[in-house]
C-alpha cells in the first residue's frame, strides 16, 4: 500500500499516522527509541504490506505483468491502490478527503524529526502542497511514479510501467475492490488482538 492508503488505515484503527508512514524511513535500532505508540504504527504498516502483498489477487496481478521488471510491479501496484482510494474516497469515509489532513498532518508534524530526512521532506511537502488527491488522477500518478523513477538506480527498469500506466489503472479497479476491503477487516482484528494481549500483559 502507498501513502494515502497506509494513512486511512491509520485512521480506521485508531493507530499512529506517523508509525503508518514512518516504517519506510527509519532503521531498525531506531524504532525501539520511538514512541510507543509510534512503533505500533510502525508494525501495523508492516502487517498491512505482508497482508496485501499476500493477497491471492496481489500475488496473481504481479504475476500477470508482461512489462518492465516483473520484480519491480509492486511499486506501482502500490500507487495503483491510491489512485483508486482517492476515486472511492466517499464510499470508505463520510468527510472530503481535503478535510482528512487536518486530522493527519498535526501528528506527523510532531514527529517528522524522529526519522530519516527523506522523512521530513515528505512530512513538508504533505503539509504545504497536499498533493494526495492528485493521486486519484492519472497525471498525478505519472508524476509519483517519476519521482520514484529519476532518483533510483533501478528506475529505467519502470518505465514501461509509466507508459503503460492508463491500461494498468483501468485494469487495478477490481483488484482494489477485491483487496481492500479485506485489509480493512484484518487491520481491524490485528489491532483488536494486540491491544487484547497489551490489556492481558498489564
Amino acid at each position: 500500500m502507498n501513502y494515502l492508503a497506509h494513512l486511512h488505515l491509520a485512521k480506521l484503527s485508531n493507530t499512529s499516522y506517523s508509525g503508518s508512514l514512518m516504517a519506510d524511513f527509519c532503521h531498525a535500532n531506531q524504532i525501539q527509541l520511538l514512541p510507543e505508540a509510534v512503533q505500533d504504527g510502525i508494525k501495523l504498516h508492516q502487517f498491512v504490506d505482508k497482508t496485501f502483498d499476500s493477497h491471492p489477487l496481489s500475488i496473481e496481478f504481479r504475476a500477470e505483468q508482461k512489462i518492465g521488471r516483473r520484480r519491480f510491479a509492486g511499486i506501482v501496484q502500490d500507487l495503483l491502490m491510491d489512485y483508486w482510494l482517492v476515486n472511492k474516497w466517499a464510499e470508505y469515509n463520510d468527510a472530503p478527503l481535503h478535510q482528512f489532513y487536518d486530522e493527519f498532518i498535526p501528528d506527523l508534524l510532531v514527529h517528522k524529526d524522529q526519522a530519516k530526512p527523506e522523512f521530513q521532506r515528505l512530512v513538508l511537502s504533505l503539509n504545504e502542497n497536499r498533493w494526495l488527491q492528485s493521486l486519484g488522477t492519472l497525471k498525478g500518478i505519472e508524476r509519483a511514479l517519476m519521482s520514484i523513477i529519476r532518483p533510483w538506480r533501478y528506475g529505467e527498469h519502470l518505465l514501461p510501467f509509466y507508459q503503460a500506466l492508463p491500461y494498468l489503472l483501468e485494469q487495478s479497479e477490481t483488484l482494489f475492490d477485491g483487496i481492500y476491503p479485506k485489509v480493512i477487516s484484518d487491520v481491524k482484528k490485528e489491532v483488536a488482538r494486540t491491544n487484547g494481549i497489551k490489556k492481558a500483559n498489564q
